[in-house]
């Protein structure tokens, strides 16, 4: 049986989203950062370098700047590579819009650290309607593969 950890936050935008974390205590410009097309981070040196948002929920301290996020994240999205939830530490009101535009859940204000409790990997239900986050243990989903 899977154990489960639920953490309270706060809903930024409304939604549900579930997939594996990816996780960097940084900060992520959508714009120059991330290839609109293939959902790829193509930041040199970024923690998350190479790795897909595709089917991910991106467990980050805040996006950066530019006014393009929403366009960023909308193309991404169109190609069926956004993520399907974001996580953040500090809410940049452009990747809200862009998540409001595109249906992707937002939340922030864990009830503890995200990243000491959350782990690239770990499978996650972000339920920005009720104010959860809850993450299924990685050793729990590979006894049940």
């Amino acid at each position: 049986m899977a154990s489960e950890r639920v953490i309270a936050c706060r809903g930024v935008v409304k939604g549900r989203g579930e997939g594996e974390a990816l996780v960097a205590p940084a900060t992520l410009s959508f714009w120059g950062e991330v290839d609109p097309v293939s959902g790829r981070i193509i930041a040199a040196g970024h923690p998350l370098e190479g790795q897909c948002l595709r089917g991910k929920v991106l467990v980050i301290q805040s996006t950066k700047g530019s006014s393009a996020t929403p366009l960023v994240m909308g193309l991404a999205h169109q190609a069926g590579n956004a993520p399907v939830a974001l996580v953040n530490t500090h809410v940049d009101s452009l990747a809200a819009l862009g998540c409001v535009v595109n249906r992707i859940p937002m939340v922030t204000d864990l009830e503890a650290d995200a990243f000491v409790e959350i782990k690239t990997g770990d499978h996650l239900i972000v339920d920005a309607d009720k104010g959860t986050v809850t993450i299924v243990d990685r050793a729990d989903q590979r006894s049940v593969s």
